[in-house]
């Protein structure tokens, strides 16, 4: 590491995936002095407009491919242990409306399977008779607590973190790695549904979602059908709204809000969970999911055509952007570490 100047790196993207990112590489560098790592979030969407904007912040692994269960379980637990000190700490659980929500999940078939995360979440249990007659549709289910956040005050509040720490912000589309290669060290690859194209990654695709909000204060408990047909529905409390969804359409890059689907995914809510009925509609809203046959978080050494750029790969979450954030971040904060400490041959570093 060139001790005479700042190490300069760049996180491309602004979800909670690149935030979170560039948060961690500023706090865990310890072998670094103070202020001689630089780093730029750069991005076309800040928050509000982000695809984790429109997330329900909800911890629950989900969406993942074949990501290798080992690693989901190590970065949600970490990124568990971190909303559970949001939670529990009354000055960050109001700033970030951490919070820890009970509720139910239901099945329509016979076949009983615990979910990976049965162990990391508080009070698993299967549901008893009496409850599943409050589900007609459905053969069995659990009862969990997990823990959730509002996305839309935790961005703000990670921002306001990074800045703290000297972080920089830049309002740019990036087509081409070779256009921020001549002006940072390293590079973090964390653009949400844009990585993949960013750098030809053939194993990308988008997941598009779509939710509604509605304003349902009686609304206590999380709700979420695991249907055998394939159809996504679920109610997560936030505060006095509730998250309704949703869509789950791969291949599909539509970012506006499609009636059709509005219609069908409400009717199918409320005929499943008719406590929903009485919610006013708050908001609706669509986005896409970065897809990708497993999350991808790792180096590569890309050349470009004046030197060797280390970039740090760290997406492909799905819909598990939230649930396994603060794990990754870590992970990928040591990948830039390593690349600073040891230059890639040939790398202007």
């Amino acid at each position: 590491m060139d001790s005479g100047r700042k190490n300069r790196v760049c996180v491309l993207g602004a979800g909670v995936i690149g935030l979170s990112t560039a948060v961690r590489i500023l706090e865990d560098q310890p072998d670094t002095p103070p202020g001689q790592v630089e780093v730029t979030v750069v991005a076309d969407r800040f928050s509000p407009h982000t695809t984790s904007d429109g997330s329900g912040g909800f911890w629950e692994p989900y969406n993942l491919g074949d990501t290798p269960q080992q690693s989901i379980r190590q970065w949600g637990d970490a990124t568990w242990e971190h909303l559970h000190q949001l939670a529990t700490c009354p000055d960050t659980a109001a700033a970030v409306g951490a919070q820890f929500v009970s509720g139910y999940t239901l099945c329509d078939t016979d076949t009983v399977q615990d979910p990976s995360f049965k162990d990391r979440v508080l009070g698993y249990r299967y549901l008893t008779a009496q409850e599943l007659r409050l589900f007609p549709f459905a053969r069995w289910g659990y009862f969990h607590t997990t823990l959730q956040i509002n996305v839309k005050s935790y961005l703000p509040w990670l921002m306001t973190r990074f800045k703290s720490l000297g972080g920089r912000t830049e309002v740019k589309t990036v087509h081409n790695l070779s256009e921020v290669a001549e002006e940072y060290d390293v590079v973090v690859n964390s653009c949400g549904p844009r990585a993949g194209a960013l750098v030809s990654d053939p194993h990308t695709l988008p997941i598009r979602g779509q939710t509604r909000r509605i304003r349902a204060p009686w609304v206590k408990h999380f709700y979420i059908c695991d249907s055998s047909d394939g159809n996504i529905c679920y109610a997560l409390p936030l505060g006095d709204i509730v998250v309704v969804g949703g869509t789950a359409q791969r291949g599909n890059a539509k970012e506006e809000v499609d009636a059709a689907d509005s219609e069908e995914m409400w009717s199918r809510a409320t005929s499943l969970f008719p406590i929903l009925k009485g919610g006013e509609k708050v908001s609706e809203w669509a986005g896409l999911r970065p897809g990708r046959t497993s999350v991808r978080l790792e180096t590569e050494i890309v050349k470009t055509k004046t030197n060797s750029l280390p970039v740090i790969h760290n997406y492909g979450h799905g819909g598990a952007g939230v649930t396994l954030h603060w794990g990754c971040a870590a992970e990928a904060a040591h990948l830039v570490r390593h690349a600073l400490l040891h230059p890639a041959p040939h790398s202007r570093l």
